[in-house]
């Protein structure tokens, strides 16, 4: 025979447990089954027609940098060759200002790379945001048409059934979109 206490006790834990089980039977309504797909954004970069465009305007102007550090380093070799032969027949005071010299020439050589080269990293960063920028409203598209809560990077993705991979779909809408992009490397 229960008694008040006992009944009482039970019935709040029967309450408990239909809350427990009424709370997740709402939550498990409020959260939507993931549907998700898969983009391969490394193939995206390298076969789309603006990412073979910065690419090939990037390597250009790998080359343009390269060549610049040869001619400076030509110019630096052939003028400190130039000081070690007159060290001999010009005065101490001379031979000093020469090196000063330079060394300043050879400070500002270096100066002048590591310009070229962080105007290189902003072009490459700008023209990367630019293609985002492109590529965004895409996969939005993409993802809406296919009725998707989530886009996951294939390199991210271990395995995945056929059908999820969207890459080339989204290649060509972005090849639509943006065939190219002008890369600006101003200082």
């Amino acid at each position: 025979m229960m008694n008040t206490q006992s009944r009482f006790a039970v019935a709040i834990g029967v309450l408990i447990a239909g809350a427990i089980a009424f709370s997740q039977v709402a939550l498990a309504q409020q959260v939507p089954t993931a549907v998700i797909l898969v983009i391969d954004f490394q193939r995206v970069t390298q076969e789309s027609l603006v990412g073979k465009d910065v690419a090939a305007q990037m390597e250009s102007n790998r080359v343009e940098l390269e060549n610049r550090v040869r001619q400076l380093e030509e110019e630096l070799r052939t003028q400190e060759e130039e000081i070690v032969k007159q060290k001999s027949i010009i005065s101490p005071d001379a031979y000093e200002q020469r090196v000063r010299d330079f060394q300043v020439k050879a400070q500002t050589a270096r100066q002048e790379l590591q310009q070229k080269q962080q105007a290189r990293q902003r072009a490459v960063q700008q023209a990367n945001v630019e293609i985002q920028r492109s590529l965004r409203p895409i996969v939005r598209s993409i993802m809406e048409g296919r009725g998707a809560t989530m886009i996951l990077d294939k390199n991210f993705v271990a395995d995945h059934i056929s059908g999820l991979d969207v890459t080339t779909e989204v290649i060509e809408q972005l090849d639509q979109a943006m065939p190219s992009f002008q890369v600006s490397l101003s200082n």
